[in-house]
């Protein structure tokens, strides 16, 4: 019965040392897992710290307005280009015109313009009324 008592206790020991091992073994390789998140976690932070970094350099203002002035020829608004809403005419005030204006669609098709707003509408100073 010892005999058999023994043997059993030393299966026992080699199946837990194998597990054990097995256990070790897996845990090495998470930890190796998780350090290789950690740095790619680190360095995509560094990225996105890079491009919050580039975007504030791009998006200042001064340099959009040099841009803008450059490549699309915008201009500070001048006091005469500002109006109140009060001053813009609603679309029950338009009126239709006699004279019609024949555009060309991008379909190829032909359309004519008729809508007008009214000349008395216009009475800011600074803005001259459509002809």
């Amino acid at each position: 019965m010892t005999l058999k008592l023994g043997v059993a206790s030393i299966a026992i020991a080699v199946i837990g040392g194998c597990v054990l091992f097995a256990m070790k073994d897996q845990v090495r390789r998470l930890e190796g897992d998780l350090q290789s998140l950690h740095r790619a976690v680190r360095s995509e932070q560094i990225a996105v710290g890079r491009l919050k970094t580039e975007w504030a350099i791009l998006n200042q203002p001064g340099r959009i307005g040099r841009l803008a002035t450059a490549h699309v020829g915008l201009q500070p608004a001048q006091p005469g280009q500002i109006v109140r809403i009060g001053d813009i005419p609603l679309r029950t005030e338009m009126e239709l015109d006699s004279r019609r204006l024949q555009v060309v669609l991008p379909s190829g098709e032909e359309a004519s313009l008729r809508l007008k707003p009214r000349q008395q509408l216009f009475h800011h100073p600074g803005l001259n009324a459509p002809q």
